[in-house]
């Protein structure tokens, strides 16, 4: 008989509580035993390590896909407005009582009048169609994706020009902002001139004729999206009214919230205050099939990785049948001196536990050093191997995004918890069943 034996069998008993420490010391001895013992450290540390490598995978992977994500909103949304409120059933007269009270609303950082219309562009090289938006030059001058230029490193922003003369006139034409897309197409810069053509026709002394005016290029305007930059330019909003034959009306008024992810609850508070003959939406309903495929590419990610750490977990059964085998004799003697299947169990529960929530929570500290460090760690891949990594032409980011959801954290620790749980059950539970008997019959 064991050391070890003796010891559980003399407080198994003297009637031990559940999880008792003889228990624990008998779990600890086991899993420190080495293999000419009947021990399973090999495999114990084969299952530690890659518990914990699958769960810093995890949490590494969902935190660059979230870094993505923000990041994506950010240029996104930095543009687009997050709700809509579509006004050409409105009374004009009401547009600035409607504006006042929207940007009284909590949670509103403004709320800008807008006129949309699409021409036709040419310069003197080439021509191409064009979404206008014609905004107030203070709108524009606060939106995020302007405000972004001022940092140094981005590659969002202004990139030529400015908005000094943004509405002014000039050579008889008005200074607008293109879209950097648009302005390679039309091979244009800052300064040349460009010529808007709309369909849509004005009355004159020879009958009605498209509207047709020219413009100067005063900025060229990087949104880091390529559907806004390839096709959108930025009109004042007085010549917008004027060229689109609004009048004072305008299409629309955007709103820009303190936090996008709130947009769709500022629907119907907005919509109560514009009135039955307004459209209210956010921008989710923009493209409902993006922004679903994101959460859906989130949520499948979530998933598949979980089953990474599950598949890792699976080394706990082999390692534990192992040791069950090699233990048979040790479990026969301690069922023998008193101790109960439950207590059997429990020891095996623990061995096998001890080793999925130690490599869990390696996991989770070596993922957040990951995500915390990810800069250094992209600097010293490029310096080492001497090739770009991460291109900034490509992405408009300098470093790879992540950003830890620490929701997300706590649902991949406790997951790598539960589930080093539930494999550890099986075999604890063969060991408990095992018949002393026929463990020393050939003895």
């Amino acid at each position: 008989m064991t050391e070890a034996g003796g010891e559980a069998g003399s407080a198994s008993a003297g009637g031990a509580r559940p999880f008792s420490p003889y228990e624990f010391l008998l779990a600890f001895r086991y899993l420190r035993a080495r293999r000419k013992h009947g021990g399973v450290a090999l495999i114990a540390w084969i299952s530690f390590g890659g518990i914990a490598l699958a769960v810093t995978g995890l949490i590494a992977v969902m935190s660059i896909m979230n870094g993505f994500r923000a990041e994506l909103f950010n240029q996104l949304l930095g543009f687009q407005p997050h709700v809509y409120v579509d006004t050409r059933e409105i009374d004009p007269g009401e547009i600035d009582r409607l504006l006042t009270e929207i940007e009284a609303m909590t949670g509103v950082k403004s709320a800008d009048p807008v006129v949309s219309g699409q021409v036709m562009a040419t310069s003197d090289r080439y021509e191409t169609f064009l979404q206008v938006l014609a905004v107030r030059p203070e709108d524009l001058a606060r939106m995020d994706v302007v405000q972004s230029g001022d940092d140094p490193r981005s590659l969002t922003g202004l990139q030529f020009g400015d908005l000094s003369e943004f509405g002014e006139g000039r050579n008889g034409g008005d200074v607008i902002v293109l879209g950097t897309g648009v302005a390679q197409r039309l091979g244009v810069s800052v300064g040349d001139r460009v010529t808007f053509l709309s369909a849509r026709a004005a009355p004159s002394a020879f009958g009605a004729r498209p509207q047709q005016k020219a413009y100067y290029v005063g900025a060229i305007l990087a949104a880091g999206v390529s559907t806004i930059d390839n096709s959108l330019a930025f009109m004042p909003l007085e010549q917008g009214q004027l060229f689109f034959l609004r009048g004072d009306t305008v299409d629309l008024i955007q709103v820009r919230l303190d936090d996008p992810d709130q947009a769709p609850l500022f629907v119907e508070p907005i919509r109560a205050i514009a009135g039955f003959n307004a459209t209210v939406y956010d921008y989710t309903r923009l493209d409902p099939a993006f922004f679903n495929a994101l959460q859906f590419e989130r949520t499948a990610m979530r998933l598949i990785l979980s089953i990474v750490v599950a598949i890792a977990a699976m080394n706990i059964i082999s390692g534990l049948v192992m040791l069950v085998k090699n233990k048979s004799r040790d479990i026969a003697i301690l069922r023998t001196m008193g101790a109960t299947r439950a207590s059997i169990m429990r020891v095996f529960l623990i061995v096998g536990a001890s080793i999925g929530m130690a490599g869990t929570f390696a996991g989770l500290m070596l993922g957040i050093l990951f995500v915390t460090f990810i800069g250094p760690i992209q600097d010293f891949i490029t310096w080492t191997t001497g090739a770009q990594v991460w291109d900034p032409s490509v992405y408009y980011l300098y470093r790879i995004p992540a950003q830890l959801d620490w929701g997300e954290v706590v649902f991949i620790t406790a997951f790598g918890f539960a589930i080093s749980l539930l494999v550890t059950i099986p075999p604890a539970w063969r060991a408990a069943r095992l018949d002393p008997v026929e463990a020393l019959r050939y003895e």
